[in-house]
């Protein structure tokens, strides 16, 4: 008698094979038991979403926060601008081209004396500052005639002249 081989049956009928976990190549490590090649699925841990929702959250809150005060952890008490009028001195003093002209002409070190009668009485007497030097500067100020908002700031070291500059409003 001749063996036949058993009748097809339809794959239907059988049972799904489970894949086995894939060798590992000899020389790599073996991965840790209970370990599968399984993907995550796709929507991941059902509690990540609210988790990371809040992180975000909380993150643009924290931003928005330093955004809207900018000055946090800054001294409150700050000193005045460096162009702070202590004294008003003569509120209609205004300085023409053809006095600029003659200061820009004067010698440094000229005599207090000599730029205070050119220039006549300055608008204010501002706080003192420094020269380039880092020598301490008394300061006056004169707006100047073709552009009140503009201010002519000249500098005396003592009672020298040390500079000018002008302060832009």
């Amino acid at each position: 008698m001749v063996q036949r081989p058993p009748y097809p049956v339809s794959s239907y009928y059988q049972r799904p094979q489970q894949p086995g976990p894939a060798p590992v190549p000899p020389g790599l490590p073996q991965p840790y038991p209970g370990a599968t090649n399984r993907p995550r699925p796709a929507d991941g841990d059902p509690q990540a979403k609210p988790r990371q929702m809040l992180m975000a959250g909380g993150s643009m809150l924290a931003l928005a926060a330093l955004l809207i005060t900018p000055n946090l952890g800054k001294d409150q008490g700050q000193e005045s601008s460096p162009f702070t009028c202590v004294k008003l001195e003569q509120s209609q003093s205004l300085v023409s081209r053809d006095r600029l002209k003659a200061l820009l002409e004067t010698d440094l070190q000229a005599p207090k004396a000599t730029v205070q009668e050119l220039l006549k009485q300055p608008y204010c007497v501002m706080s003192p500052g420094k020269t380039e030097a880092g020598q301490p500067a008394d300061r006056e100020a004169y707006p100047l005639e073709f552009d009140p908002q503009t201010w002519l700031v000249v500098l005396y070291e003592g009672d020298r002249y040390a500079g000018y500059d002008f302060r832009f409003r």
